[in-house]
């Protein structure tokens, strides 16, 4: 670096002399610093690019691109001075910087953006650099905006090069350091152009007339705390068999497997050959030498809790029988969920192990239990310091009454003590659950280490259910690498089987209830069996598109599935009256797919709002700039590519990394997308943790179906595009009023073909947004994967399905 530097202040020194003209000012400088010191290459870089306006034609001398933003230089040759430089090193857009050669120089450059719509100018004549703002989207003028002046080249390439670097350098700009400096912040977006933000309130949902009579059925039966519901209900209700699908045929994509957590196999229970074997291990219990140490793992929303409570009260339910006669196991749950952070979780266990003492019939029997707990104690005393009181038989048994009374109301000394002696007679199994309610590692490994601790002091078995996520995050803590637990892996269960279960639960309960609601026509519809309404939703769902819709969306997690399940119930369908006329004359009926999937998209919002849905927006990264906009799709897009391939099916995030530097985004904005595509569920990392730059990254079924799917559904587009940051402000315009003309239209088809021509606009407008970036790709070599455009790929479909909801309506609401 020092040669270059010698080397260009030597070449500045001689064109100076030699009074130089343009070409050579720019080529042995200019050139110089911007591809040698800043590292920009000339991918990156047009040279004289036209600029037409009114019929007059110029060109700008440099201007420097990525996907996410870009830079006009104006250079001027060596002889022409800057006279009307200031001292400061940052200065207002006004006054005598605009005068003479140096405003003349600032004026065409900002002319020459605001023709390209490019925001940063550089007027420089390769010993001097004005850097500034030159198109503005945040309402600041011009002349309030500052430039930053570098007056001399040998400070520029002396004491303020790393400054200089840091704004203008191909690194320095991807990672927001001149919009930083210049505008205050690195976004782009200021004015509240979502749809959401203006028509919240727009759009009545209409609740489905027959829910309230349904409701109570349905809360129970789709609950996902049916583990507090009694044994016969948990039965019915608990899918034993796992969902073991490796490719979806819809999309043409492989399901990727993540990494082992363990060097052996853990126990999988929800395969047929190892279904029993969380049971068997509590019957070797009794056997053991030693304590058992048992890990449950399992992702989000896999049943972990319901499986715990299967094996507990149904599997297990006669092991764990309380007799009269003799000693009897015992299964003590601490559920995390009902903990406070204010709390200390020994204390949290304490006091659960204390409630189950008390209310155990075997524990709070003094004779069974107490009295043979404190008999150690009792004759130390007896021999020691109340021998002397020892033959008054009523005065040492008030003592003692005292003594064990004092423990009681510490707690801890009284569980102890009885926990100790109990465990010495039948297996005591402390089962700590939901420990991952908090995201905080310092609570998490506090709970981890005092149950761990409590179960070794009291030498009982240990049952620890969390999510494989938790266990990745603290299974090389000290906590962890100090007790031997045995793995036992919860594979999610299949959805489909679940709502099944839970349909036909619901389809009992109901059975022969009878109710009346009003129609939409306003008429009193009577119902003799409420059954057959659950019947109708039952062929509905299962095996259909929306079933399906359900299963994907929820990817895997069983409490997603079953509160989108209620949620639809709720709200999806809003005439029940035909669907129960129709299906008394020809015995079948389908409700509209459109309107449960809506609903589902809703949960209980107007519209759709990310923040409140069960999934996320894929067309809005919500980074804040408009050229980076798409770039969670970007993203997604190639690892869906990526698993459709013969390839491993997952790419490493320092080569995602690389691939979003190349086109201009930087390792903080593809984390930030990364972290967003893991939480919405559209991609996994192969570890099972959370995001980060090291981990390896492939696209969930959801993601896959977002990609080759959902983005030709109509609903699924209408929806999305509520929340959706419209940065072209005349696209915005026409949306804005589209949108209000749909809410203003009574005629039903008239307003299905606003919904679609509004549809459409949106889905021109994401195009144009996401074909800078491919094009960027292309022109910068990144691997085919990287160069897929899913949008163009889906617009006929999404044609052809906008086409055929306008002729439905046509055909069920037009004039007959």
């Amino acid at each position: 670096m020092s040669e270059i530097i010698s080397n260009i202040l030597k070449r500045n020194m001689t064109i100076e002399l030699h009074d130089s003209n343009e070409a050579e000012t720019r080529k042995k400088v200019i050139d110089r610093i911007i591809e040698d010191i800043l590292e920009w290459d000339d991918l990156d870089i047009a040279y004289e690019e036209r600029v037409s306006e009114d019929g007059q034609t110029t060109y700008a001398d440099y201007i420097i691109r990525t996907a996410d933003t870009s830079i006009l230089i104006e250079a001027k040759r060596v002889g022409i001075t800057f006279q009307s430089i200031p001292k400061q090193k940052k200065v207002k857009l006004s006054g005598s910087i605009m005068e003479g050669k140096t405003g003349e120089a600032i004026k065409q450059a900002r002319n020459y953006c605001r023709k390209k719509s490019i925001p940063f100018a550089v007027v420089t004549n390769g010993n001097q650099w004005i850097l500034f703002p030159a198109v503005r989207t945040d309402q600041v003028t011009f002349s309030s905006s500052s430039a930053i002046v570098f007056d001399s080249l040998e400070r520029i390439l002396g004491e303020e090069l790393e400054y200089f670097k840091s704004l203008l350098s191909r690194d320095g700009v991807i990672d927001g350091n001149l919009a930083i400096e210049l505008l205050g912040r690195n976004t782009d977006q200021f004015e509240e152009r979502r749809l959401n933000k203006f028509f919240r309130g727009s759009g009545i949902r209409t609740a489905n007339p027959i829910y309230p009579l349904i409701e109570n059925e349905v809360v129970s039966a789709f609950s996902d705390s049916i583990i507090n519901s009694d044994k016969a209900l948990l039965e019915k209700c608990y899918v034993k068999n796992a969902d073991r699908q490796k490719f979806d045929n819809r999309i043409q994509m492989h399901l990727q497997k993540r990494e082992p957590l363990f060097s052996s196999q853990p126990k999988r229970p929800m395969r047929k050959r190892e279904s029993s074997s969380l049971s068997d291990s509590l019957i070797s219990a009794s056997s053991n030498a030693r304590p058992l140490a048992i890990l449950i793992l399992g992702t989000v929303g896999t049943g972990k809790t319901t499986f715990l409570q299967y094996t507990r009260r149904v599997a297990s339910s006669v092991y764990f029988e309380k007799t009269k006669s003799k000693p009897y196991p015992h299964w003590i749950d601490i559920d995390f969920r009902n903990f406070s952070k204010n709390e200390n979780p020994i204390s949290f266990i304490y006091n659960a192990l204390f409630e189950y003492i008390k209310n155990d019939s075997f524990f709070k029997d003094y004779n069974r239990s107490i009295k043979h707990a404190y008999s150690q104690e009792i004759e130390s005393l007896k021999a020691g310091p109340m021998f002397l009181i020892s033959n008054d038989e009523s005065d040492f048994k008030k003592k003692i009454t005292e003594l064990i009374m004092e423990d009681y109301n510490n707690i801890e000394p009284y569980v102890d003590k009885l926990i100790t002696y109990a465990a010495k007679n039948s297996p005591i199994f402390l089962v700590i659950d939901n420990i991952d309610q908090f995201e905080d590692d310092d609570t998490q490994s506090e709970i981890f280490a005092d149950a761990i601790a409590i179960a070794g002091r009291l030498n009982i078995n240990l049952i620890i259910a969390m999510r494989e996520s938790t266990y990745v995050e603290h299974r090389n803590s000290p906590t962890f690498d100090a007790f031997d637990f045995d793995p036992i892996h919860i594979e999610p269960p299949e959805i489909p089987s679940v709502l099944s279960r839970r349909f036909f639960l619901t389809g009992q309960m109901l059975s022969n209830k009878k109710g009346n609601f009003t129609a939409l026509n306003g008429a009193d519809f009577k119902v003799d069996d409420l059954s057959i309404f659950i019947d109708i939703v039952k062929s509905s769902v299962l095996g259909t598109e929306i079933g399906e819709r359900i299963d994907v969306l929820s990817n895997h997690d069983v409490r997603l599935a079953l509160r989108m399940t209620r949620e639809f119930l709720a709200r999806g369908y809003t005439d029940p009256a035909k669907a129960l006329q129709t299906f008394r004359t020809t015995q079948r009926y389908t409700l509209p797919k459109q309107e449960a999937f809506r609903s589902i998209l809703l949960g209980n919002q107007s519209v759709y709002s990310e923040e409140y849905s069960v999934i996320g927006n894929p067309l809005d990264s919500r980074l804040g700039r408009s050229n980076g906009e798409l770039l969670r799709f970007f993203v997604l897009s190639a690892l869906v590519k990526q698993s459709s391939s013969n390839g491993s099916g997952s790419i490493e995030g320092p080569v995602i990394r690389d691939n979003l530097k190349a086109i201009g985004f930087s390792e903080a904005d593809t984390m930030d997308v990364l972290t967003d595509l893991c939480e919405k569920r559209f991609i996994h990392t192969k570890s099972h943790g959370k995001a980060d730059i090291n981990s390896s990254y492939f696209a969930s079924r959801l993601g896959g179906h977002i990609i080759r799917n959902l983005i030709s559904d109509f609903t699924f587009i209408e929806n999305i595009l509520m929340d959706t940051f419209i940065a072209d402000k005349s696209v915005w315009d026409k949306l804005k009023e589209i949108s209000q003309l749909i809410v203003d239209e009574r005629d039903i088809v008239a307003r299905i073909k606003l919904r679609a021509k509004r549809c459409e606009i949106f889905y021109i407008f994401i195009q144009d947004q996401f074909r800078p970036l491919i094009d960027e790709a292309s022109k910068r070599g990144l691997e085919p994967i990287w160069l897929s455009n899913p949008l163009e790929e889906m617009q006929p479909e999404l044609k052809r399905n906008t086409l055929k909801a306008v002729a439905s309506a046509k055909r069920n609401y037009g004039k007959k």
